[in-house]
């Protein structure tokens, strides 16, 4: 994987991030009904914006490689017949969601403690919030071969998945994905 400010190089498709910040509102009532502060969502470059449309009706975060750096936005539709149509996630195209891990540029400093995996961004936020900075979040249940490899490098790794049919389902394959090397 390559990085350069005007191309992303990922494995399987070519994608152009987006590296200029977006100011977004952090007090919004879907950050209240998770429990993210605003100062938190402010870190984590997180919240509205009326400014994007491709961000419009969305709680948008920050997203970055695994080297930290910038690669756009996500959002996670608000509206509930978005969420039906299309999914929770709004992701760029050809997104290299394989290839990120949310929070991972910040949590490395601490591989050596361990790492916490969660499924969403708001799942990490609260950990963070609760003291725990070495969360990342998969966007999702399923782990690629880049996250693994990243993971890897841990000295331990907890799974902290929703607690949901899928979370259950998925834990113990990334668990045993994980075994040989954690």
């Amino acid at each position: 994987i390559s990085y350069r400010p005007d191309r992303y190089q990922s494995c399987n498709t070519n994608f152009r991030p987006f590296t200029r910040k977006i100011p977004l509102q952090p007090d919004i009532p879907f950050f209240k009904s998770k429990a993210i502060l605003p100062k938190t969502a402010l870190y984590f470059n997180a919240g509205s914006t009326d400014r994007s449309s491709f961000l419009k009706n969305t709680a948008a975060v920050r997203m970055h490689d695994l080297k930290g750096h910038p690669l756009g936005y996500c959002g996670r539709h608000l509206d509930p017949e978005n969420v039906r149509r299309w999914g929770k996630w709004r992701f760029p195209r050809h997104y290299p969601k394989s290839e990120t891990l949310f929070n991972a540029h910040r949590a490395a400093q601490y591989i050596n403690r361990g790492i916490v995996i969660a499924e969403c961004p708001w799942a990490a936020m609260r950990l963070t919030e609760a003291g725990i900075p070495n969360a990342v979040s998969l966007l999702g249940t399923s782990t690629s071969q880049h996250h693994i490899r990243w993971l890897a490098k841990a000295q331990k790794v907890l799974i902290m998945l929703d607690g949901d049919s899928a979370g259950r389902k998925a834990a113990p394959i990334i668990a045993k994905a994980l075994n040989p090397y954690t």
